[in-house]
């Protein structure tokens, strides 16, 4: 009960400070066999979230994370993509899969994820870093661009779709950074996350749609593939500083915020203004 309390009393907080979106992942599990009843336990969690979302506004979602393990290490509540949507299909449609590009096992396709969810319309949003191992949380596209990249090719793909609700539930998609800072500064790592964020984005802009169906009714696989490599190896990098310049921004934002010194001026603030 004191869970389901906990949970009421952040819906009270949101429609106070008039937030919509709630991002909610559970650290609960166990590490043994034996320690807890799973199914007890799966039910109990769709109680609580199924108590939360009676209290929902009709402009509020509930956007359900999930994570494989960290800190539990023999079963986790919400493991997987699959136990988060079942929860969220079981509730209703304002809730959502929230999908942490980091919060998957080594070989999972995330792209392929995030194209199901859009076709359920259950996409609710992301967090958005890099992994090497498991919840590394590093900066967003530093390990595996190319995945960044084939996750906006499955939005932008989806946005075309002629079904009004997928078109949607892409416009709808919450956006969020969710990365650590370990050795690199807080405020560059970030600037670096949102750079690299844009430059995917901007490659997945690229890409010919038609060509690439085109070329899968034909069933020209080398032809189809190619079609979405040629927009990922293009140099966007002009591209987006024409555009920042034009927007009477600096072409280049990392160079822009050193030149600043900002990151010098909140050291000097002592306790609270560390960039680490």
């Amino acid at each position: 009960r004191k869970a389901i309390n906990h949970l009421l009393e952040c819906v009270d907080i949101a429609k106070e400070t008039g937030s919509n979106d709630f991002s909610l992942w559970f650290a609960d599990g166990t590490n043994y066999p034996g320690q807890g009843d799973i199914r007890k336990r799966k039910n109990w969690m769709l109680e609580a979230l199924h108590e939360m979302y009676k209290a929902l506004t009709p402009d509020m979602r509930m956007l359900i994370e999930y994570k494989a393990f960290e800190p539990a290490f023999y079963h986790t509540d919400i493991a997987d993509w699959g136990m988060a949507y079942h929860y969220a299909t079981k509730l209703g449609p304002q809730a959502q899969v929230l999908v942490d590009t980091g919060h998957h096992l080594p070989g999972a396709n995330v792209e392929h994820i995030v194209a199901f969810l859009m076709d359920e319309k259950r996409l609710g949003g992301f967090h958005f870093n890099s992994y090497k191992y498991a919840d590394d949380d590093l900066i967003v596209g530093s390990s595996n661009p190319y995945e960044l990249f084939l996750i906006f090719y499955q939005i932008l793909n989806a946005a075309q779709d002629v079904d009004a609700g997928i078109r949607h539930t892409v416009d709808k998609i919450a956006y969020l950074i969710d990365q650590s800072h370990n050795i690199e500064p807080k405020i560059p790592a970030m600037i670096r996350s949102v750079l690299n964020v844009q430059t995917q984005y901007a490659k997945a802009l690229l890409i010919n749609h038609a060509e690439v169906e085109e070329a899968v009714s034909r069933q020209d696989v080398l032809g189809a593939e190619d079609a979405v490599r040629q927009a990922f190896e293009f140099d966007v990098a002009p591209l987006l500083k024409a555009i920042r310049e034009e927007q009477g921004l600096p072409a280049d934002p990392m160079k822009a915020y050193l030149a600043s010194e900002y990151g010098t001026q909140i050291l000097q603030r002592g306790k609270g203004g560390a960039s680490w």
